[in-house]
């Protein structure tokens, strides 16, 4: 019984200092892909807003995938503005996977998720748009459920 309770306690410990990670993030949002596959021609919008244009932030690429991906890797085509207000644009290599095929990032059940820091002195314009393509040969791939990104406060 007490062995139970120390279990229950570790995992709720656990649970609550992954969350408190994430208290300070100014965005975090995903855009669910449909279950038919990602297609080239669409691409994720995301539309980041805050008060401060002058801080410095990390930005940071998120993706949900699960087993049935094919392929180790992920290409990506990604646009922002940049820190003198220009249009970045740049293609992302997201290694999902090591030469074993052993999935990377943290998983539970048949899902997988992993991040990937994108600029560590992102600054929010007066209308910023992060736009997330895939690049990949298929102009459909399976098994990518979620695409996001995450930016939060940059800490040297």
């Amino acid at each position: 019984m007490t062995r139970t309770w120390l279990t229950i306690g570790g995992v709720a410990l656990l649970l609550a200092s992954v969350c408190s990670c994430r208290q300070n993030d100014v965005y975090n949002e995903f855009h669910s892909l449909p279950g038919s596959g990602w297609f080239k021609r669409d691409v994720q919008r995301f539309t980041p807003e805050s008060s401060d244009s002058t801080g410095c932030y990390n930005l940071y690429l998120a993706l949900r995938h699960n087993g049935d991906y094919a392929y180790r890797n992920l290409w990506l085509f990604v646009s922002y503005k940049g820190e003198n207000g220009m249009l970045k644009t740049d293609t992302v290599n997201c290694e999902l996977a090591d030469e074993f095929g052993r999935w990377s990032g943290g998983g539970w059940g048949f899902y997988y998720q992993q991040e990937f820091l994108l600029d560590d002195c992102f600054r929010f314009g007066q209308e910023q748009v992060v736009t997330i393509q895939q690049a990949m040969r298929d102009d459909r791939i399976c098994g990518i459920s979620d695409v996001g990104i995450r930016i939060a406060p940059h800490r040297p």
